[in-house]
This record gives structure tokens, C-alpha cells and sequence, in this order.
């Protein structure tokens, strides 16, 4: 299930967001100009220094929150182990 989807991840979106910082330009084949950005989570914990248009940071972010929801999964996972798989069981 992608992570835009998934209901354990409602909070961690919040936190989580992908913020651009322009970082440059560059000239497209016609001439035109175009920004260039470098990546991170508003949350801290990835950055993508490299230089891209826009677009081309959304294919790491999109890994980064892959990650943060299996981290979540595995966190859900771990506290309904240790409830003995009683979620409604207070720890």
C-alpha cells in the first residue's frame, strides 16, 4: 500500500513533508530557464543535495517515506507484540 494511503501514516505525513530550496538554474533546450532545487523532510531525517528541477526529487522523497512507513509498521507491530496482540489492552 503506498504510504498516501495508508492510515498509520495520517501523523507521519504531517511531519514529513518534502521542502525544496532553489539552489540555481539552468537553460533548457530551447533557451528557457528553469530553477534548480536541492530536497529534504521538513522533519529532518533525509536530504538530497543534489541539484534537480522540481520533479526530480519526488522519486527519493517518495523512497525516504517508504521507509518511514515500514519503520511505522514495524513500531505498530512491536507494541502489539508487547500488549500481547491486544490492541484495546492498555500497556
Amino acid at each position: 500500500m503506498h504510504y498516501t494511503e495508508d492510515p498509520l501514516m495520517e501523523g507521519p505525513r504531517r511531519k514529513h513533508r518534502l521542502v525544496l530550496e532553489a539552489v540555481g538554474t539552468t537553460t533548457g533546450l530551447f533557451g528557457a530557464e528553469r530553477k534548480l532545487y536541492a530536497a529534504g523532510c521538513e522533519a529532518g531525517d533525509w536530504m538530497d543535495p543534489r541539484q534537480y528541477t522540481d520533479t526530480g526529487h519526488f522519486e527519493g522523497f517518495d523512497q525516504h517515506m517508504a521507509e518511514v512507513q515500514q519503520r511505522v509498521h514495524e513500531a505498530t507491530e512491536a507494541a502489539a507484540a508487547e500488549q500481547d496482540g491486544r490492541p484495546d489492552q492498555e500497556a
